[in-house]
């Protein structure tokens, strides 16, 4: 690490504004033990869990009790940005204080082995002619990636994506299990959800969002632009600070987010994981929090979810 003029003076709270165990939790804990182990950060480092409304409840505690702060971080994803314009939260891009993206989380599609569907324009072709005729499980809520990853492509296709037949799970897992068990037609969700069971031969991957052929067990999966449609839809990861955090502050954790991501562990889990790792600093992901904002009104609004 580079000598800083700032640092941390006491402790470190890295926010989580859903509950333990899940994927920005998991992130959470890998950052708390490798900047132990790095010794990046020479302050305690507590990870809090506040779930609760879309994020709103966890954020809010962010900017309500930690404005100005450069000792209060949070993990934050895209969730932030389409419940922002869901209306399932007031509090986006321009509320906080990004620091880093971290990762990028690319959206498979996948239906059971035995499914009649054939491929991914089967799917498109089929949902053009019915909105209806398919029955979608999306994990954890309407207009989020998962959601987006079905609905960007279905437009691009000509599809009337307010029409599709959705079915809300409170986890990947359930949706998961209820494609498997013949419940629903077609779940997205992140290729790293999917690997297992995909590899395993209980799910068949027809599409992935991710700008480009990913590699491993599902290297002969196509992407959406290979196949003509311009859909790539990331449930990114990143680190935030609270709104007004000290610009001394954001260099200090942009240097420790850096030295956090060469780490060969973080570098092992997010290939394991399926995550596609790529540092963006401050100025660099606050631009693209702005533009995922912009892109993602758009489709949210055709999904008949958008506010703005």
């Amino acid at each position: 690490m580079p000598a800083s003029a700032w640092e941390p003076t006491g402790d470190v709270e890295i926010l989580v504004t859903v509950g333990p165990g899940t994927s920005p939790d998991q992130l959470a804990r890998q950052f708390q033990s490798i900047w132990r182990k790095q010794g990046t950060v020479k302050n305690n480092v507590i990870v809090t869990n506040k779930p609760g409304g879309g994020g709103a409840v966890g954020l809010g505690y962010l900017n309500n009790s930690h404005a100005g702060s450069g000792e209060n971080l949070a993990i934050a994803g895209a969730s932030m940005v389409s419940n922002k314009l869901a209306g399932r939260s007031p509090i986006g891009c321009d509320e906080v204080t990004p620091i880093g993206h971290v990762f990028a989380e690319y959206i498979g599609v996948a239906v059971h082995p035995d499914s009649p569907i054939k491929d991914a324009n089967d799917l498109l072709a089929r949902l053009k002619a019915d909105p209806q005729s398919l029955s979608i499980g999306i994990a954890t809520s309407r207009g989020n990636s998962n959601h987006q990853a079905i609905a960007l492509p279905a437009k691009l296709a000509g599809v009337d994506v307010s029409k599709l037949k959705t079915v809300v799970f409170q986890a990947g897992s359930e949706a998961r299990t209820a494609v498997m068990g013949k419940h629903v037609d077609v779940v997205p969700a992140s290729v790293g959800s999917l690997a297992k069971q995909v590899e395993a031969g209980q799910l068949r991957l027809l599409a992935i969002s991710a700008p480009e052929r990913m590699t491993g067990s599902v290297a002969d999966v196509p992407t959406w632009k290979e196949l003509g449609f311009d859909a790539v839809v990331s449930n990114w990861r990143g680190l935030i600070g609270p709104k007004d955090m000290p610009p001394e502050a954001v260099t200090y954790w942009e240097g420790v987010v850096e030295a956090t991501m060469q780490d060969p562990d973080f570098k092992k889990s997010a290939d394991a994981a399926f995550q596609t790792a790529k540092l963006m600093k401050h100025d660099e992901f606050a631009a693209y929090c702005k533009e995922e904002e912009k892109s993602l009104d758009l489709i949210l609004g055709d999904m008949g979810i958008g506010t703005n």
